[in-house]
């Protein structure tokens, strides 16, 4: 018997597996959030919020301040003025969010790199609400498309291609993978006494051969494949079309383990509580999209601190800029931003930034030794 139309997600989840069976980690977090092609795409969590701010459930770097895109927006106007990219490039944006940051970055092109302002900008999501807000913050005329994934992304581009992915891969769909008995198995969500929860399933025999080595009873591996992929297609692209690609994420370089993470209203939550409800995220592993862009031709730079990659390119200079011309309480909220965005004790460390490029040699600025 079908379920009613006001059956929660939970419900449809708890049908599904009582049907089907266990599912893995992945299909978990897809369905959940609503991602291109999940089984529950049209009610997952991106698809009926706009999860961004005070009044949403998380808030990112560019609602924090504009400061932060416009020192992203500056740095691709110095890669593009060093790759001598003619004026038919593309833009590209993965997880455009509201269209903040777009709008801050353009802001910058406009001034000063007016070949980037012109350059036909996509952008790739997925969520009717969020391509609504960027319309409103962009305008239609800015946008040449909206694309559903990077695949139709790239194809409707053409020319050096320039962009940034900000906190876009955390949020791809992420297997976990869990050791028990000498053997890496898969981690499924199933039910346990009704309610979803972790459960063991089938040894895993096409793992990553870059698994945590020597691994204890009980550890948990994640790997996000759709990642590795994204960033396999970026790197074809760029290695055959040229440009640069800033990613900025939290995570680690390497496996992260067991970094799954649910978030309502600016508040850790538990994974399992309300599906559909809540935001859920994973560390990235920078080294598997280091692999990934090496496997395409492409080099990944990186990654940063991002604290210490926003310092580097002039953030401090230009925060105190903007104080000179600040009343004291606008300059005590820009100080607090600034010390949000860079502080180790907050975004500064556990959030990088990454750059994606042809392949050469060097490291571009922001991206020099921990001794330079």
């Amino acid at each position: 018997m079908a379920l009613p139309e006001s059956a929660s997600l939970a419900d449809m989840l708890r049908r599904h597996i009582t049907e089907h069976g266990p599912i893995g980690v992945d299909d978990y977090m897809g369905m959940c959030l609503g991602g291109a092609g999940s089984n529950f795409g049209t009610t997952g969590y991106y698809h009926s919020r706009d999860p961004f701010g005070a009044t949403g459930d998380f808030t990112t770097a560019p609602e924090i301040s504009g400061l932060f895109g416009e020192m992203c927006g500056l740095y691709l106007s110095h890669m593009y003025e060093v790759a001598n990219a003619p004026d038919t490039g593309s833009v590209i944006e993965l997880g455009p969010g509201r269209g903040t940051l777009m709008r801050d970055m353009r802001g910058v092109w406009e001034r000063l790199m007016p070949g980037l302002a012109a350059a036909a900008l996509h952008l790739v999501e997925t969520s009717p609400s969020l391509r609504r807000a960027q319309d409103a913050m962009l305008g239609a005329k800015t946008v040449a498309g909206w694309h559903d994934d990077v695949e139709s992304a790239l194809a409707a581009s053409d020319g050096p291609l320039f962009g940034i992915a900000n906190e876009f891969f955390d949020a791809l769909p992420a297997a976990q993978l869990v050791f028990v008995d000498g053997a890496w198995h898969r981690r499924m969500v199933g039910l346990r006494d009704g309610h979803l929860g972790f459960v063991t399933g089938a040894v895993a025999d096409d793992i990553d051969p870059d698994l945590p080595e020597a691994p204890a009873d009980g550890m948990v591996a994640e790997l996000c494949l759709q990642a590795s992929h994204i960033v396999s297609l970026l790197g074809r692209a760029l290695a055959r079309r040229g440009g640069a690609m800033l990613i900025v994420d939290y995570g680690r370089q390497g496996n992260p383990g067991d970094s799954l993470q649910a978030v309502a209203n600016h508040h850790p939550v538990d994974l399992f509580a309300a599906p559909g409800d809540s935001d859920i995220s994973h560390w990235v592993d920078f080294a598997a999209l280091g692999r990934a862009a090496q496997n395409a031709g492409a080099r990944l730079v990186g990654p940063a601190p991002q604290g210490r990659f926003l310092m580097r390119i002039g953030l401090a200079a230009r925060a105190e800029q903007a104080a000179r011309h600040a009343a004291p309480e606008e300059r005590r909220t820009l100080l607090a931003a600034i010390d949000r965005l860079t502080s180790p004790a907050q975004m500064g460390e556990v959030f990088k930034v990454a750059l994606l490029l042809p392949p050469g040699a060097g490291l571009p600025p922001g991206f020099e030794s921990d001794e330079a």
